[in-house]
């Protein structure tokens, strides 16, 4: 039985037991290197109904069968409904504790010569700075390794986002959170889970089995480059131990696929022979096609203590005579039914992206390409054309078909003459042409057509390859990025890795005094700039200088420490905890020392040419005159001293 416990700070309230509040069909998924999810309904006669608090709530699922807390984390949204019958419900989302990665940003800083376990130290001590202590997470154990020679490199991202591009997307790996001694650690491992001695099998607890291949991850021509060039953002390619060729291609894939292009960076390999043995072990690793089962397999260890409790990233020796599939498969995913725990759903082998995560790829992979000098010649372009070249002009033109034959509507151009049988499909008719592909979904008759050019001018497709574009006119739609044909660019957000402004000037207007238009950050050190002030921060040391049309501010460990008026002129200094310690009056040519109750101590009047010392209560003590010699004092105590 599973026991789902909410907190709201000190307050713990069951919504699920047995015997007490249920809530409604209840799931946890869980992926590899990915956040745990919790969803269910829950009503009104539930104790916890007006208790769900987004991104607030604390959410535990406990397993009584194994004592062991199944999921850890936070309410997400909670949106409230009535169904045609009046029943009101609210349907609950909750993310697992790795979405507290989604707190917190990583300011830009770059990590040169550093190993991994620095790098992601680093990252979660930022985060830790960002966030609450109930959503600090450790430096756990790390196994995944590379030689310190990397450049890392964050730019205000979300820290999940950063550790999955810069060292999961690089080097691979899969990360867990454990919790140790009431704290909570991310472990970065070449692999989580172990194997097992349970077997998944008919007859015994495998209830259906469905098996799918995956071959969108292709590549047929591989780019591979090494090392940065020096003083260069150009890096090594394999040109010349290649003959001449900065590619290689797997002949049979060609012959099949056609020409899809891609590239591997390999950082610390910095000689053209090496780069190349590389390229072609990775050429042959990643070639292969993705198999994924999807799996319904009842738990028997709730039943029968033999069978080990199915767990994410341990592997499994399934069976199925009938599919011819004998073979150790890996969970890399699973979902629980919390009203039906014994039949799980469980997924095994290659985890496949989804349409838009693969499409995120796709797109980054070509951002990457156009980061690398290689990739902005006039090569790559010239590959493209070959590449389309050889598929128009070549003996795969496929098959025309008028549709229908009589007063045709529409040109389909097919791999077969078929539309209901045809893998790829090019219609014209007189809206436009699309173009589809099997792997898009659907059909070829009705769609979706995901690439297309209509009569009313828009072209939607994923890439475009150009030599030049004229007269163009960019916008994204949303009205964060936008290139007129005047020149007038707007964007939310620039980056560059340098920029050249030459002539002319900048003006920024803003709708807030004390916003900053102007930042500058390295590592620690940030410099803001806004229409009121300026300031420079050391995050480290806590320490801050704040420039101001009418004051100078000094701080140090978050404790101001001195002040300087421009106005006026007078210079105030502070002790630890930001009491006064000494002032200069400029206009009165005065100094004042305080105590450690900021009461006057001793006071200087150049004017006057006078000293006074002042007693606990404030009250002048004794009194110097310059101008006269005379000192005045409440009493005096002596020894052997003549007074004339």
């Amino acid at each position: 039985m599973f026991v789902v416990t909410i907190t709201n700070g000190a307050e713990n309230t069951v919504i699920h037991s047995d015997g007490t509040d249920r809530i409604s069909g209840g799931k946890i998924a869980k992926s590899i290197n990915a956040v745990d999810s919790f969803s269910f309904a829950i009503y009104p006669n539930n104790a916890g109904y007006d208790l769900l608090k987004p991104l607030t709530t604390a959410v535990k699922v406990y397993d009584e069968s194994t004592d062991k807390d199944i999921f850890i984390g936070r309410v997400l949204k909670c949106p409230d409904s009535m169904d045609e019958r009046g029943l009101i419900c609210r349907k609950v989302t909750c993310e697992g504790r790795l979405g507290w990665l989604y707190d917190s940003v990583q300011p830009y800083v770059e990590y040169k010569m550093v190993g991994i376990s620095t790098v992601l130290s680093s990252f979660l001590s930022k985060h830790n700075s960002q966030v609450g202590e109930d959503k600090r997470i450790e430096l756990g154990q790390v196994t995944v390794t590379a030689s310190n020679n990397y450049t890392y490199t964050a730019n205000w991202d979300k820290t999940m986002d950063v550790i999955a591009d810069k060292l999961i997307g690089k080097f691979g790996g899969e990360i867990q959170l454990r919790d140790k001694d009431g704290k909570v650690y991310l472990d970065y491992l070449e692999s989580i889970g172990h194997g097992t001695d349970t077997t998944i099998e008919l007859a015994v607890n495998l209830k259906t089995i469905s098996r799918e291949v995956d071959e969108t991850a292709v590549i047929t021509r591989l780019y591979p480059l090494g090392a940065k060039l020096t003083d260069s953002e150009k890096r090594l390619t394999i040109g010349t131990v290649n003959g001449g060729k900065d590619y290689i291609e797997d002949s049979s894939l060609v012959a099949k696929y056609g020409v899809i292009s891609g590239t591997q960076i390999w950082d610390d390999v910095t000689l053209a022979s090496n780069l190349l043995s590389k390229g072609k072990e990775y050429l042959k690793s990643v070639n292969r096609a993705k198999v994924q089962y999807q799996i319904t397999a009842l738990d028997l260890s709730r039943i029968d203590k033999s069978f080990e409790q199915f767990e994410l990233g341990c592997w499994y020796r399934v069976k199925n005579s009938l599919m011819g599939i004998d073979e150790d498969l890996r969970i890399v995913g699973i979902s629980i039914d919390l009203d039906n725990p014994q039949a799980s759903q469980l997924t095994f082998g290659d985890r496949f992206e989804t349409l838009s995560g693969f499409m995120t790829a796709k797109t980054q992979s070509l951002q990457s390409a156009i980061d690398n000098s290689e990739f902005r010649n006039r090569q790559v372009i010239d590959s493209k054309i070959e590449n389309a070249t050889k598929l128009i002009t070549g003996a795969e033109g496929g098959n025309v078909i008028l549709d229908p034959p009589t007063k045709p509507r529409r040109i389909l151009i097919m791999d077969t003459d078929n539309i209901d049988t045809c893998k790829s499909c090019i219609q014209f008719n007189l809206k436009g042409m699309g173009f589809w592909k099997s792997s898009d979904g659907g059909s070829a008759k009705e769609g979706p057509y995901t690439k297309a050019w209509t009569i009313d001018g828009n072209l939607i497709t994923d890439f475009i390859t150009a030599k030049v574009l004229t007269g163009l006119k960019i916008n994204n739609g949303s009205g964060t990025f936008s290139v007129s044909e005047d020149g007038t660019v707007v964007a939310n957000r620039l980056s560059s890795k340098s920029a050249d402004i030459t002539g002319g000037t900048i003006n920024i207007k803003t709708s807030s005094e004390k916003t900053s238009v102007i930042q500058l950050s390295h590592n620690e050190w940030t410099l803001k700039i806004s229409p009121l002030e300026i300031r420079i921060d050391n995050s480290t040391i806590g320490g801050h200088l704040l420039f101001q049309a009418g004051a100078i501010f000094g701080d140090w460990n978050n404790e101001i420490k001195f002040q300087l008026n421009s106005n006026s002129g007078d210079i105030t200094t502070y002790t630890d905890g930001g009491k006064k310690v000494f002032s200069v009056d400029t206009n009165g040519r005065a100094m004042t020392l305080f105590d450690e109750n900021e009461k006057k101590a001793a006071e200087i009047e150049s004017n006057n040419k006078t000293m006074v010392l002042y007693d606990d209560n404030g009250k002048m003590a004794v009194t110097c005159s310059g101008k006269t010699g005379d000192i005045y004092c409440n009493s005096i105590a002596t020894a052997n001293h003549y007074f004339d």
